[in-house]
């Protein structure tokens, strides 16, 4: 797959429990992902990236993207929900 294509980053999912704050980032896999870093380049689909951990990602760049990613679309529903208070 060309870098171009190579578009994504980690998946994320955060929660709060009972007062208890999860974060967890799930690697997307190393032809789509952005921030892959494999032992050849551009990387193959059996290639294993430096950054997977038993299926997570922890490269970070890629969490920070994520993060930024996930904060982005907080705001925006957010911001439906206050229009939705206030209409």
């Amino acid at each position: 797959m060309s870098a171009k294509k190579a578009t994504k980053t980690a998946n994320v999912f955060a929660n709060i429990y009972e007062g208890h704050f999860d974060v967890n980032f799930d690697c997307v896999g190393v032809t789509v992902c952005r921030f892959a870093l494999c032992f050849t380049m551009p990387p193959e689909d059996g290639d294993k990236c430096h950054y997977n951990d038993c299926g997570s990602c922890v490269s970070p760049h890629s969490k920070q993207a994520s993060l930024g990613s996930l904060k982005n679309r907080i705001s925006k529903e957010l911001k439906l929900i206050e229009e939705n208070f206030e209409g």
